[in-house]
């Protein structure tokens, strides 16, 4: 049974010596590179935040917009995201899979899909790697996700010094991929809906300051020193006047004594 993340690696990159970083280069060199176009494509529900991990993990390698021409269709291929290593010539093509579609409720993406598997075939064909997540992975868990890509990205190399990043991350569990009749069974149950909706509840109440954050971020800034020629009152607890002693001011009521002179 097929399983979320999917890995496919093309023939060139899997048979090559691992350990011979000629037969590495020669095998990447005939990769088909993508058309770089001032295209932004629309946003799934999920990417936005997938996008930042992405960043934040793999600064200046990831790319969106990046079209592929299809020599039978008008259309040409758009990856979600893509992992480019400009001075390798590697190309990852990085999929986020949805069960369904959010408006007309279509099921996407399900075992053997033939549109799917026809894509695949040409990427790996031009010589790109796919990785495909599942759109709940890539809600519920992002970090390990791009743990997933580093591995990738690991194996090919044969350096795995892009793992650092990664010690205190967990490694992703796989989820089953599901069936044309279990996608449109999560269209009828709205599934995509109950883990997009938490982790939009989740995202507000991080970004959201609490009430006594709020009440604090309200109130007047009071200046560290508070001074009446030589009396001062404590910032702390108001405590005053306090005389200056020569060269040391304490507040007798709480020991504040950071005040400047």
């Amino acid at each position: 049974m097929a399983r979320f993340p999917t890995v496919l690696i093309p023939p060139a990159l899997a048979i090559r010596d691992p350990d011979n970083v000629d037969t590495l280069q020669q095998a990447l060199s005939q990769t088909v590179k993508p058309v770089t176009a001032h295209y932004k494509p629309p946003r799934g529900h999920s990417e936005s935040q997938f996008e930042r991990d992405l960043w934040r993990y793999f600064p200046g390698k990831i790319h969106t917009g990046l079209l592929l021409p299809r020599p039978d269709q008008a259309s040409p291929y758009t990856p979600d995201f893509t992992y480019l290593d400009s001075a390798l010539n590697l190309h990852i093509d990085i999929e986020i899979d949805e069960p369904y579609t959010y408006d007309t409720r279509r099921p996407l993406h399900y075992l053997n899909c033939p549109k799917d598997q026809q894509r695949n075939q040409r990427f790996l064909e031009w010589g790109w790697v796919v990785v495909r997540f599942s759109e709940a992975q890539v809600v519920k868990n992002p970090a390990s996700c791009c743990k997933t890509i580093a591995s990738v990205v690991g194996q090919i190399t044969g350096d795995n010094s892009i793992m650092v990043s990664f010690r205190q991350i967990p490694t992703l569990k796989p989820e089953l991929c599901w069936t044309l009749p279990e996608a449109q069974q999560m269209a009828d149950t709205c599934y995509r809906e109950s883990y997009l909706t938490q982790s939009q509840s989740q995202s507000s109440t991080e970004a959201r300051p609490s009430k006594r954050k709020r009440r604090q971020e309200n109130l007047p800034v009071r200046s560290r020193v508070l001074t009446a020629q030589f009396t001062f009152y404590c910032p702390e607890c108001g405590e005053g006047p306090i005389r200056w002693q020569g060269h040391y001011i304490c507040c007798p009521n709480c020991q504040y004594d950071a005040f400047a002179l």
